[in-house]
C-alpha cells in the first residue's frame, strides 16, 4: 500500500470516535473467530461420521440455549449495568465451547459445544448490538452500524479463509482454536478500556432523546411485517451457513456432487463479495427509508433461492446458477445486517431498547431453531434440498409484497 493511500485510510478511520472503532475491532475479532465455526463445522463433523440431522440437531439446540440467555441479557441492559460483563461472560463460554468442540468425537461432545455457542451468542450479540448506537455520536447510527458489520464480514471472510486453510494444512479443527485465541484478545480489548466504555455510555444515556409516543405509533403499525421479514431472511441466512454446503456436497437431483475445495471457494467468494459490498450498501441504504433495505434484502433472497431450487435439477450450467445466487444472497445480506438493527433500535423506547435488541438477537436464534433441523432431516431422507430453497423463495417473495407498501 502506497504512503498516501495509507494516510487516506488512517484519516478514514480517525473520523469515527473512539469507542465506535474500539467495537469496531471487538467485532471484528469475534467474527474472526467465529467465521470457520459458523460456515465449516457442518463440514467439519460431517466428516468424522455425523449425519445431516444430528448436526442441524446442535445448531437448534444452540439457537434454544441462545434463547434464554437472551431474555437475561436483554434485562440486564435494560438496568444499564456494568456493560464490560457480558462481553467477558461470552468470550469465556466460547472459549469453553472451543474445548468441548475440539475434543469432541461424537455427537455428546459436539451438542455440548454447540449448547455453550448459542450461550455464548445470547449474551454477546444483544450487548454489542446495543452500545453502537451510544458510542457513535456523531456519526448516523445506520452508518455506524453499516461500519461494524463491514468489519464483520471482514473478520468472517478471514475467519473461513485462513481457517479453512489451517483445517487442510495444519489441524482439522484448527478453527475452534483460533476462536478461542480471538475470545482471549477481546476480553483484554474490554478489560483495559472497562471504565471509559462505561462512562461513554452513562453519559450518552444521559443525553440521549426518547420519541416514545412516535415511536411507539410505528412499532404497533409495522411490527408483524418488521418481525416476519427479519425471521425469515434470518431462517435464510441459517439455511445458507448450515444448509447450503451440505446441499452442495451431497449433490442435487441432476446436480453433480462438489468437492470441499470448491464448496469453501463458493463460501469464500460470497463473503469476499459481502466484505466488499457492505460497506457501500450500507451506506447506500441509509439514504434511503429505515424499511427499504428489509424489501431490498427479501427480494434478493427470493431470487436466490430460486436460482438454488433450479440449480438442483441442473446438470450442466448448475453451477452458474449457485454462482449468481450468490451474488445475490451477499446483496441481500449486506442490505438487512445493518438495516435490521437500526430499525429495531429507532422504534424501541428507551427504557426498553435492551429487550428490543435481544428480541432482534432471537430472531436470528430462532433462524437455528427449526430450519437446519428441517433441512437436515430432508437431506437425510432425500439427499439435496431443492424443496427447502423453494419454500424459502415463496416465503420471501410473499413477505416482500405484504411489506412493499409499507412505510417508515
Amino acid at each position: 500500500m502506497s504512503p498516501n493511500k495509507f494516510l487516506i485510510g488512517k484519516l478514514w478511520w480517525s473520523q469515527f470516535p473512539f469507542h465506535l472503532r474500539l467495537i469496531t475491532k471487538i467485532r471484528f475479532f469475534a467474527s474472526f473467530g467465529a467465521g470457520g465455526v459458523i460456515y465449516l463445522t457442518s463440514l467439519i463433523f460431517n466428516n468424522i461420521g455425523l449425519s445431516a440431522t444430528e448436526i442441524g440437531l446442535g445448531f437448534t439446540i444452540s439457537a434454544i440455549i441462545g434463547t434464554l440467555t437472551r431474555l437475561f441479557t436483554g434485562e440486564y441492559l435494560n438496568k444499564a449495568c456494568k456493560i464490560h460483563y457480558p462481553f467477558v461472560i461470552s468470550s469465556l463460554i466460547s472459549i469453553a465451547a472451543g474445548f468441548f468442540l475440539i475434543i469432541s468425537k461424537d455427537s455428546y461432545f459436539y451438542i455440548l459445544g454447540q449448547a455453550l455457542i448459542g450461550a455464548a451468542a445470547g449474551i454477546y450479540w444483544p450487548t454489542v448490538e446495543y452500545v453502537v448506537p451510544y458510542f457513535c455520536h456523531p456519526v448516523d447510527t445506520r452508518k455506524a452500524y453499516a461500519l461494524v458489520r463491514s468489519s464483520e464480514a471482514l473478520g468472517i471472510f478471514l475467519g473461513v479463509f485462513i481457517g479453512g486453510f489451517m483445517n487442510y494444512f495444519l489441524y482439522f479443527k484448527s478453527i475452534f482454536i483460533n476462536d478461542i485465541f480471538c475470545m482471549f484478545t477481546i476480553i483484554f480489548l474490554i478489560l483495559r478500556n472497562k471504565f471509559s466504555i462505561q462512562k461513554t455510555l452513562e453519559n450518552s444515556q444521559n443525553n440521549s432523546l426518547d420519541l416514545i409516543n412516535f415511536n411507539q405509533y410505528r412499532l404497533n403499525k409495522n411490527t408483524f411485517s418488521i418481525v416476519l421479514s427479519i425471521v425469515l431472511i434470518t431462517t435464510s441466512l441459517a439455511l445458507i451457513q448450515v444448509t447450503l454446503p451440505l446441499d452442495l456436497v451431497k449433490g442435487g437431483f441432476y446436480r453433480e456432487v462438489l468437492n470441499e475445495q470448491l464448496i469453501s471457494f463458493i463460501i469464500s467468494f460470497q463473503l469476499i463479495l459481502l466484505l466488499i459490498l457492505q460497506w457501500p450498501i450500507g451506506s447506500w441504504i441509509s439514504k434511503k427509508g429505515k424499511l427499504f433495505g428489509l424489501k431490498f434484502s427479501l427480494i434478493n433472497f427470493a431470487f436466490a433461492s430460486f436460482l438454488l431450487f433450479i440449480s438442483s435439477y441442473l446438470n450442466i450450467g448448475a453451477f452458474s446458477f449457485v454462482f449468481v445466487a450468490i451474488i445475490l444472497i451477499s446483496l441481500g445480506t449486506s442490505s438487512f445486517l445493518p438495516t435490521s438493527t437500526d430499525v429495531v433500535y429507532s422504534i424501541a423506547p428507551k427504557s426498553k431498547k435492551g429487550y428490543a435488541l435481544a428480541l432482534l438477537s432471537q430472531c436470528f436464534a430462532m433462524g437455528y431453531f427449526f430450519g437446519p433441523f428441517i433441512s437436515g432431516r430432508v437431506l437425510d431422507l432425500f439427499g439435496y434440498a431443492s424443496i427447502i430453497w423453494l419454500g424459502i423463495s415463496f416465503l420471501c417473495f410473499l413477505t416482500f409484497a405484504i411489506l412493499l407498501k409499507k412505510m417508515f
